[in-house]
């Protein structure tokens, strides 16, 4: 931020050098990003990992967005909405906004927008939306600034919801509601300009995002010449930030049919593994027994592996199918895949299969994953435990154990309808029976590990989504 001390030689400056002085003002703000093994694709109709989402909430907005201090929503291209008495009609009003190509953005495009995504394998993000009998979302436009949303059963925490990127106003692929245009996109880089019809103030002209695995994060970082590092940088603590996340990192069993999906084989091979060991390998710095952050639910560490096994048909092991294990790239994560392996291939005779693999691979879309055992770090998109039980409900189209219980997603309904005290001791009833299946084992409490440099950039804040919209950073001029 330019001090008031600074005034006058940057005042003389800009008369002397208004060359120096105007690149000055539009200097690029650059961003470290280890995208691993995961491509970043800016498809907000396909991707989910977290690295791609990161940039497209800078894209593409929606009726709201996650407010950078707090991860809280916050109107976007929304200005206004009311709910009816029974929280089942949402009207939103909507801004006058355009696409960076000029095209006015109104009710009828996220109808559009809307109906697209629910053809692709984010569906479940509108499953609390009404369907017509075409098969179509139920939804209204009164007028170019006015949608009316039927839904299903109440969703307090809508607005959280409509933050995501698949749900923002979308045209193509080359036009943007956000605060930026992708302006080059290769294997190495990307390069954002700011919008020019963007409706909301940007504080920078360009941010460029250097991404790695091969890129020196640790010297740019040193020089300045990044300004902010989502990688793991050396020699740099006084400039690392961690924080807690909405987020948990677990195991799952993900085999819709066989062997892995019978809850008695899943308990059994839980059993066998020591939890607390394969914890210390990962380096966990909170752990975790619920899958929802900061729930009461516990899932069970012990079952009895023996009983188990023969009630399941599968007497000390005996005919168990091979299991495909899929975890991502990393060291601690090879470490733990192979002790697991190890202890289910000697103590059961099973072969167990390691394939270390992009979190798309099996994540993208659960109905195809190859795999019947994964681990994934989850992080909420927004702050309600159904951003983590709702993973596991039958008719979701983002099932990640391709799990299936009529208990449980009965639970699931009641809860939708009931008052708050009520809702949540049925969720939580929900969240212990999905951990007493052995479905899901979590493991810890997410971090995230940010690197910033404070001396050079303002306008980055912590918060619980780890969410830091681009156009809030303010590069510091110095002379």
């Amino acid at each position: 931020m330019m001090k008031k001390t600074l005034l006058l030689p940057v005042l003389i400056l800009s008369m002397l050098c208004p060359s120096l002085f105007a690149q000055a003002k539009a200097e690029t703000v650059r961003i470290g990003m280890d995208t691993g093994e995961d491509a970043v694709v800016l498809n907000p109709y396909t991707a989910s990992d977290s690295n791609s989402v990161v940039i497209m909430q800078n894209l593409y907005d929606g009726l709201f967005s996650y407010d950078g201090e707090t991860s809280e929503a916050s109107y976007a291209l929304a200005v206004g909405h009311e709910v009816s008495e029974d929280g089942l009609t949402w009207t939103f009003f909507l801004r006058d906004a355009s696409f960076s190509d000029g095209t006015a953005i109104t009710s009828e495009t996220f109808v559009e927008s809307w109906n697209y995504l629910v053809k692709g394998p984010l569906a479940s993000n509108l499953d609390f939306v009404q369907r017509l009998e075409d098969g179509s979302l139920f939804l209204e436009t009164p007028d170019d600034r006015t949608l009316v949303v039927h839904l299903t059963h109440p969703v307090a925490y809508l607005p959280s919801l409509l933050c995501q990127p698949c749900l923002a106003a979308i045209k193509d692929t080359s036009s943007y509601s956000g605060a930026y245009v992708l302006k080059e996109q290769s294997g190495s880089r990307i390069l954002l300009a700011k919008n020019p019809k963007y409706w909301d103030t940007v504080n920078n002209d360009k941010v460029e995002i250097l991404l790695g695995p091969d890129f020196d994060f640790s010297a740019a970082f040193a020089d300045g010449e990044i300004q902010w590092s989502m990688a793991a940088v050396a020699n740099a603590s006084d400039y690392m930030v961690l924080s807690k996340l909405y987020a948990t990192t677990f195991f799952y069993f993900s085999a819709e049919t066989g062997a892995y999906s019978n809850e008695h084989v899943r308990k059994a091979l839980i059993s066998l593994i020591p939890w607390d060991i394969v914890r210390y390998i990962q380096g966990t710095l909170m752990e975790s027994d619920s899958l929802v952050p900061e729930s009461t639910a516990i899932a069970p560490a012990k079952h009895g592996t023996l009983d188990l096994l023969a009630k399941a048909g599968y007497p000390y092991g005996y005919g168990l199918p091979m299991i495909n294990m899929g975890v991502t790239r990393g060291a601690q994560n090879a470490a733990v895949a192979e002790l697991i392996a190890e202890i289910w291939s000697k103590t059961l005779g099973v072969t167990v299969t390691l394939n270390t693999v992009p979190l798309t691979v099996y994540a993208s879309n659960p109905q195809e994953n190859p795999f019947d055992f994964c681990t994934i770090t989850w992080i909420g998109d927004y702050f309600d435990p159904m951003a983590f039980l709702g993973l596991f409900e039958s008719s979701s189209s983002f099932n990640l154990a391709n799990y299936s219980n009529k208990e449980y997603d009965a639970l699931l309904a009641s809860a939708q309808n009931a008052d708050a005290v009520t809702r949540s001791s049925l969720l939580l009833q929900a969240e212990q029976m999905l951990l007493d299946s052995g479905v899901v084992i979590p493991m810890s409490t997410a971090f995230a590990t940010n690197f910033v440099r404070t001396d050079l950039v303002e306008g980055w804040h912590t918060n619980p989504l780890d969410i830091h919209p681009f156009k809030d950073l303010k590069l510091i001029i110095t002379i």
